[in-house]
């Protein structure tokens, strides 16, 4: 199993020096950032591949979210994805993951699905054709939430050049059963967020997210309510060969630092894991 960390619980896009060098030394085999993070660094002495170099650990996926669907910018974020996915590319990454901007008041018409999945299969087929694999990626707030949503779109996506991404915790909170839906598309998954929720949350009288945790209302692995032995057997039982990547949205309010977290996700998935999985060497993890 491939196992890594992406850097957001750094922030967003945050200390991405400090987020990759804890991620590696606290055992994970792989980092994920944003693919406008690696063209941002591609412009410094070295480029990204420094950082890669310098850590010894690969970014193994890239995170892509645009609009898509607006006429004013479909353009543009069709040209600024294929750049990220080439940069991605030249690092030896594997895998575009494709978010989808903010949802509409009432959800996506049947025309706002139909050109999103246009979009999607478009960015999918560049991606095929140089070497890299794409999921879809559900987030709460975006046109991709709720389960009709999924739904909706896998049925327009070509399964050929676009698989499925799921966030364990977004889709959990967006008010889906994470388990059920990690069963039924399994055959189509490429890549995985694996990330515990607190299993609730509520909004103030501004509609602002009450968050309880310090983590937008989710928690490291492990702490949350979310069946993560169940889920990953998901994927151990038909061998999946993807990124299985920890997330955890790290804001000002956490009640720890972000290694400190990390840790904590590293050590419970150690204990569940087993022998199915070599961590790199990290004796602060193996001091526990």
């Amino acid at each position: 199993m491939k196992i890594g960390h992406t850097g957001i619980t750094w922030g967003i896009p945050g200390d991405i020096e400090q987020a990759y060098r804890d991620t590696a030394e606290l055992g994970f085999l792989g980092f994920e950032t944003f693919g406008r993070t690696i063209l941002e660094w591609n412009q410094k002495p070295g480029g990204y591949r420094a950082l890669v170099e310098r850590n010894g650990i690969p970014t193994g996926a890239a995170y892509c979210g645009k609009t898509w669907i607006d006429p004013a910018t479909a353009a543009n974020d069709m040209a600024n994805a294929q750049r990220e996915a080439d940069a991605l590319k030249e690092l030896d990454g594997s895998t575009l993951v494709l978010a989808c901007g903010r949802r509409p008041p009432g959800g996506c018409t049947a025309d706002q699905f139909k050109r999103l999945a246009d979009a999607l299969n478009e960015i999918g087929r560049y991606c095929q054709g140089i070497g890299l694999v794409t999921g879809l990626h559900p987030h709460t707030g975006t046109a991709i939430e709720t389960r009709q949503d999924i739904d909706t779109i896998m049925a327009l996506l070509d399964p050929s050049v676009v698989g499925f991404a799921p966030d364990t915790g977004q889709i959990a909170k967006g008010g889906s059963d994470i388990l059920e839906v990690m069963r039924t598309y399994r055959q189509r998954i490429t890549h995985v967020h694996l990330k515990d929720w607190g299993g609730s949350y509520e909004y103030d009288a501004d509609g602002t997210e009450i968050d309880r945790t310090g983590y937008v209302n989710y928690e490291p692995i492990g702490n949350g309510v979310l069946p993560m032995p169940e889920l990953l057997n998901v994927l151990i039982e038909d061998n999946f060969a993807g990124w299985i990547n920890v997330e955890l949205d790290g804001t000002s309010r956490a009640p720890r630092p972000p290694r400190a977290a990390a840790a904590m996700s590293r050590r419970y998935l150690g204990k569940i894991l087993g022998n199915r999985i070599t961590w790199r060497r990290c004796e602060e993890i193996s001091k526990e």
